[in-house]
């Protein structure tokens, strides 16, 4: 009799079967586009999938510790010389640190891609986002990390931008090259470029 009810009911998930899989790279450092992408991540990781966020270029921007442009870390970055994961202090530049010095790092920080007014385009669009009651970067970066958005920068990014990744952003995330990208996007069922 037991063998007859197993045939009526639903068969098991078989090991080929595997949760289904996305990746979002940002790229862009401006604070609609890092919206967009976390928005999407989120999204999918609460429907079920698997996301991985990839960051490239300025979107590390969105991940790093806002500092103040008057702040000591700033302007003596001795905390960035340790060689650290994806650093190769043997090629660091002066221009490394002229870049750190003028870059926008902080989520709160990130101007928009259009409208930015010097500074207070994202000002005003954080005051309509609050207004509305609606999630912030800040806000949306905790949501991904504590849903389990897996967080991966890339090792190019990490060695030309002097970024510490221990010390520099506000969630863990793992240092990666090209092909662990690709990787991830041939096991993927989505995947978005930002």
């Amino acid at each position: 009799m037991s063998d007859t009810s197993k045939s009526h009911t639903q068969p098991e998930q078989s090991d080929n079967e595997q949760q289904k899989r996305g990746t979002v790279m940002l790229v862009s450092g401006s604070l609609d586009h890092a919206l967009t992408a976390f928005e999407i991540a989120i999204g999918m990781q609460a429907m079920g999938m698997q996301m991985t966020m990839w960051f490239v270029l300025y979107g590390v921007n969105s991940i790093k510790k806002p500092r103040s442009y008057f702040s000591f870390q700033r302007w003596f970055p001795f905390h960035r010389l340790t060689g650290k994961t994806g650093r190769n202090l043997r090629t660091d530049t002066g221009w490394q640190k002229v870049l750190l010095m003028v870059n926008h790092e902080g989520a709160t920080n990130l101007p928009l891609s259009q409208l930015n007014f010097f500074g207070a385009g994202p000002w005003l669009f954080g005051k309509i986002l609050k207004k509305k009651r609606m999630a912030t970067l800040p806000d949306l970066i905790k949501s991904a990390d504590q849903l389990g958005v897996k967080f991966r920068i890339c090792q190019t990014c990490v060695d030309a931008t002097a970024c510490d990744v221990d010390a520099d952003l506000v969630v863990k995330a793992e240092v990666a090259g090209v092909s662990r990208y690709t990787l991830d996007v041939m096991e993927s069922h989505y995947n978005a470029v930002i």
